[in-house]
């Protein structure tokens, strides 16, 4: 397979965490895994969606749910190190969306990864996807970072 590029402009990343390495997430050689950064990815879109006062699940059932990853790795991380992560908003419709996020450490800011969440707004209840109300809507909606 391809390796996919994903190519996002800085003036789209309206959130920002920081986030350590921990032992438990690199392999024998002291390096991450891609599956413990794609662990950290859920972790960052739950921080992102608490930040924009979005629940995961609605108390009518409803909730946003990732369909789809995309997920390149640029450089190696090693234990212990800090990683920022920017998170942006991109392609939101009636009932889904894409979220874009830069992976980079914190000292030289190099490109570590880059990775695309799509996610939908679902209904559990009924099993099938539906349109995101209005209150999810106006928080995803992109507002540019004032200094």
């Amino acid at each position: 397979m391809s390796k996919q590029a994903l190519g996002f402009t800085d003036g789209i990343f309206v959130f920002e965490t920081v986030l350590r390495v921990r032992s438990t997430e690199v392999d024998a050689s002291q390096y991450m895994t891609i599956e413990a950064l794609t662990a950290i990815l859920v972790e960052v879109r739950s921080r992102f969606f608490y930040a924009k006062g979005i629940k995961e699940i609605k108390g009518g059932h409803q909730g946003l749910v990732v369909d789809d990853l995309t997920l390149v790795m640029h450089r190696r991380v090693r234990v212990r190190e800090d990683l920022l992560y920017e998170v942006g908003i991109v392609n939101v419709t009636y009932e889904a969306g894409c979220l874009a996020i830069k992976v980079s450490r914190m000292g030289d800011r190099s490109l570590v990864a880059q990775a695309s969440l799509h996610f939908v707004n679902f209904d559990y209840r009924l099993n099938h996807i539906i349109a995101m109300n209005a209150g999810t809507k106006e928080a995803l909606a992109p507002t540019p970072v004032v200094l």
